[in-house]
C-alpha cells in the first residue's frame, strides 16, 4: 500500500519536472491592454483571456483555470494558436506555483509629450498636463483583488507601459500597493518631463529596476522637434534627481535615443546626447529603431535599414566603450540592423 502512494508520488514529481514548450508569460502573465486583458502584449499577442473589455466584473479564478488547462495543454505538445511561431517560446523544466509573477500594465494611453514617431499616434491623446484616467478603465481595483486573494507571487515582475505614467491618475498608488505587497522587480517607461514619486520609492526600495527613458537628443531645440514640447531642461534636472535618490538609482536607468531619419540620425546629435547623459551619472545606454519604419503594421514604403545607420551604431559602441557606459540594446532593434530590415518571421 505504502509503495503504491510512494509510487504515485514520483509520478507527480516526474510529470512537474518533465521539459516541454511555453514561455513566462502562458505560465504565470497578464498584460492589462487597452480593452483586452491577455497572457503578453507580444508580437503574436498570446492568449486572450478577456476581449473588448469595457469595465465589467470579471471572474478571475475562471482566468486562473483557463491559465491552468493551457498548460496542461503545453505538457502534450499542444499550443495555443495565437502563440504558434513566436519568439518567446521554449523548452524548458516550467516551475508552477500557480501564481501570477509577471504583470503588464498598458492600459491607457495618454501622454505628456508627443513624439513625432509614437506608434500609438492614431488612438492617443498628447500634451497632457494633468493627471487623469485612463479612458478604457481603471486596472488599481483589480490589481487589488488579484493581491487581496494572494493570486500574485511576492517576487513578480510588474511593468508599467503606457501612455506616461506620471499623467495617469492611478499610477502612483498602484506603485505604492505593488511595493507594500512585495515585489521581485519592477520596470517603468517614462519621459520624465515630470516627476514620480512612486519610481523614486523603487530605486530607493527594490533590488531590481528597469527604468528607460527617451532623451533622443542632446539639446534642447532638436527635443522641441522630436518630442514637439519644450521640456529638454526639465527632462534634464528630473532625470538627475531620480539618478541622485539612491546609489543603485544608475545602473538601474537607461538612456534611449530614437533613431528619426532628418531629425537626430547622424553622429554630432548622438555624441552631443552621450555627453549630456554621461555628465548625468547614467551607466546604460540604448539607440532604438523608429518602429513606425520597422514594424510591419505600418507599411512603410521603404522599411530596409539606411546604410549609415551602421556607422552611427558603430560610432555609438566606440563612444559607450569609451565613456564606460553599457549597451542595452533592444533584441528586436539588433535583428533589424542584422536584417537589413523587417526580421524575417515578424508578424503582427
Amino acid at each position: 500500500m505504502f509503495d503504491f502512494i510512494k509510487n504515485l508520488i514520483n509520478k507527480d514529481s516526474e510529470d512537474n519536472e518533465k521539459e516541454y514548450v511555453s514561455c513566462k508569460s502562458l505560465q504565470g502573465g497578464i498584460t492589462f491592454m487597452h480593452q483586452a486583458f491577455r497572457t503578453c502584449c507580444s508580437n503574436k499577442e498570446g492568449v486572450t483571456f478577456v476581449d473588448n473589455y469595457k469595465g465589467e466584473s470579471i471572474d478571475w479564478k475562471e482566468i486562473a483555470k483557463r491559465r491552468k488547462k493551457i498548460i496542461e495543454d503545453c505538457k502534450k505538445g499542444i499550443l495555443p494558436e495565437n502563440c504558434k511561431g513566436c519568439v518567446d517560446l521554449k523548452s524548458d523544466i516550467w516551475s508552477e506555483n500557480n501564481l501570477i509573477d509577471d504583470i503588464y500594465i498598458n492600459h491607457w494611453d495618454h501622454c505628456n509629450c508627443g513624439c513625432v514617431y509614437c506608434v500609438a499616434a492614431s488612438h492617443s491623446e498628447f500634451l497632457v498636463t494633468e493627471n487623469k484616467k485612463s479612458k478604457y478603465y481603471e486596472v488599481y481595483p483589480h490589481l487589488k483583488y488579484l493581491y487581496d486573494n494572494n493570486m500574485v507571487s511576492k517576487t513578480a515582475h510588474v511593468e508599467l507601459v503606457g501612455g506616461d505614467l506620471t499623467v495617469l491618475d492611478e499610477a502612483e498608488k498602484i506603485i505604492d500597493m505593488v511595493l507594500n505587497y512585495g515585489v521581485g522587480r519592477m520596470s517603468f517607461h517614462s519621459s520624465c518631463i515630470d516627476y514620480s514619486k512612486g519610481i523614486e520609492r523603487a530605486l530607493k526600495e527594490l533590488p531590481l529596476v528597469d527604468f528607460d527613458f527617451s532623451l533622443d537628443c542632446g539639446d534642447r531645440e532638436l527635443y522641441k522637434k522630436i518630442k514637439r514640447i519644450d521640456a529638454f531642461d526639465r527632462v534634464v534636472e528630473n532625470v538627475r534627481k531620480y539618478v541622485q535618490c539612491s546609489e543603485k538609482a544608475p545602473r538601474f536607468m537607461t538612456a534611449k535615443y530614437i533613431l528619426v531619419d532628418g531629425l537626430n540620425d547622424n553622429i554630432e546629435d548622438i555624441e552631443k546626447w552621450l555627453k549630456v547623459i554621461s555628465d548625468i551619472g547614467i551607466k546604460n545606454a540604448k539607440i532604438d529603431v523608429n518602429f513606425k519604419r520597422f514594424f510591419p503594421e505600418f507599411h512603410h514604403k521603404d522599411p530596409t535599414v539606411p546604410k549609415h545607420y551602421y556607422e552611427l551604431f558603430d560610432y555609438y559602441k566606440k563612444r559607450i566603450n569609451e565613456l564606460g557606459m553599457n549597451d542595452f540594446c533592444w533584441e528586436f532593434t539588433r535583428r533589424v540592423l542584422e536584417e537589413g530590415g523587417i526580421p524575417k518571421g515578424y508578424v503582427c
